[in-house]
């Protein structure tokens, strides 16, 4: 687990991650609720209206991108500082709906880091505590420094 990286974001509580990351993962711009002294990061996204599909409701693959941002920053904070993972696959289930201006939180569980690949899988509810999309990822070690 990277300490410095976990005391980073929870000193940044109730921030929006966009100026500390770049990318795709600053446009979906997650904001930090918690992290345990273990590393788990609780994460919020708003739903914007460019994530919108013609029907007015979030678009799956904004759910399935909220997912891997969280499952991948997750990653991040868990391995050690000289690993490099990338994603190989990724699962969504979409059980639920999400309209505009909601507001959606990601808890994200890693099930393993091995050798060579991590696995995790992650939550997405929104603010009734109703599930709208879960999710898992296989991770690919690609390079330990």
């Amino acid at each position: 687990m990277k300490e410095a990286v976990v005391s980073f974001l929870q000193g940044n509580i109730g921030k929006n991650c966009a100026g500390h990351i770049e990318g795709f993962g600053a446009w979906l711009n997650a904001r930090i609720l918690d992290v345990k002294g273990n590393g788990d990061v609780l994460l919020e996204f708003d739903v914007r209206e460019e994530m919108l599909n013609p029907m007015g409701t979030i678009h799956g693959g904004a759910l399935a991108a909220i997912l891997d941002e969280a499952m991948g920053m997750q990653l991040f904070v868990k391995s050690s500082d000289e690993d490099v993972f990338f994603a190989l696959n990724i699962s969504v289930d979409f059980v639920k709906n999400a309209k505009l201006g909601e507001l959606l939180t990601v808890s994200t569980e890693v099930v393993r880091i091995g050798k060579k690949t991590a696995n995790l899988k992650s939550v997405i509810w929104n603010s009734k505590n109703e599930v709208v999309a879960q999710g898992s990822s296989n991770f690919l070690k690609v390079s330990s420094i």
